[in-house]
């Protein structure tokens, strides 16, 4: 089923487009991701729910939750989040969901896409990235316009 492109706007990311590119990232290389997009679902919330997103890994979906006052960086940590477990997957390890494997590549993921490197997340509950996420743009942003001033 198509939906509208309105349908996947949240706080102006067009999630069908962003995940699109980021299935493209190295990381994801060699995995599903890289084969074809996972069935993308997003939700509306009156309020900020307890879980920002989800992925079903057997069913190969995911979802990301919009609600009022959810910022730019909540919107792309949620789905990178999201797809992470798409690529990982059920990890045979301690914390299977969020162990070492689903770790490593998440902060690989952050990296590639939106440059993140300074964040050392005590638990990966969604938000500890978003912040960092919202830096790094502003910081594009201000030299993006710098650059185009100078011209």
């Amino acid at each position: 089923m198509r939906r509208h492109p309105s349908y996947f706007l949240v706080a102006g990311v067009a999630l069908d487009r962003e995940m699109e590119r980021l299935r493209t990232l190295p990381v994801f290389a060699g995995g599903p991701l890289a084969e074809r997009a996972p069935e993308l679902k997003v939700r509306r919330a009156s309020r900020k729910p307890n879980r920002l997103g989800f992925a079903v890994p057997t069913q190969y979906r995911l979802s990301v939750t919009a609600y009022p006052g959810i910022g730019r960086g909540d919107v792309l940590e949620t789905l990178l989040h999201e797809l992470t477990h798409l690529h990982v997957g059920r990890a045979r390890e301690a914390h299977a969901w969020h162990g070492p494997t689903f770790k490593t590549n998440l902060a690989r993921a952050m990296a590639e896409v939106y440059g993140v490197t300074d964040v050392r997340p005590p638990h990966t509950r969604h938000g500890v990235y978003a912040a960092a996420i919202e830096r790094q743009l502003a910081d594009q942003t201000r030299a993006s316009t710098v650059a185009y001033l100078d011209a």
